[in-house]
């Protein structure tokens, strides 16, 4: 008997949790959309700016590493009329979060094609109640034929 009505007294808790991490989730998802799509269509680096960390390091898709001053000033280098941001997964654990996906873009890069799609993984920090941009990585994904 008192499992039960403890039982019923904590179902709703554990609802509640599945709505915040849902929350968060979409949080994290509208950010790194948000983030790229100022980037390479709008070349508005100020949302970056604002969100990454000063120690924010971009592994390129080409396997360079770029600092955040890096990332912003190579802005000028792109060139993209069309981008959609596909998220496969978000991990959560704590105050950190993971939104992993794909960018299918039209456009150019230093000059040449966009290189099909590109996989993606953005890491989050959760400081001060407001998600940070830690570190992203991007790679090329080969077509297999």
């Amino acid at each position: 008997m008192k499992t039960s009505i403890f039982l019923l007294l904590w179902l709703p808790f554990m609802g509640l949790g599945q709505d915040v991490n849902q929350e968060t989730q979409n949080e994290l998802k509208a950010l790194n959309e948000r983030l790229f799509k100022e980037y390479t269509l709008n070349k508005n680096t100020k949302p970056l700016e604002e969100c990454a960390t000063e120690g924010f390091v971009l592994i390129a898709g080409n396997g360079m590493l770029e600092t955040k001053d890096q990332a912003i000033n190579g802005v000028d280098n792109v060139n993209v009329s069309e981008i959609k941001v596909q998220v496969d997964k978000v991990i959560l654990s704590g105050n950190t979060g993971i939104v992993i996906g794909v960018l299918d873009m039209k456009g150019t890069i230093m000059g040449r094609p966009v290189p099909g799609k590109i996989r993606f993984s953005s890491t989050f920090l959760k400081f001060e109640d407001r998600w940070r941009l830690v570190t992203r990585t991007m790679t090329m994904m080969r077509r297999l034929e």
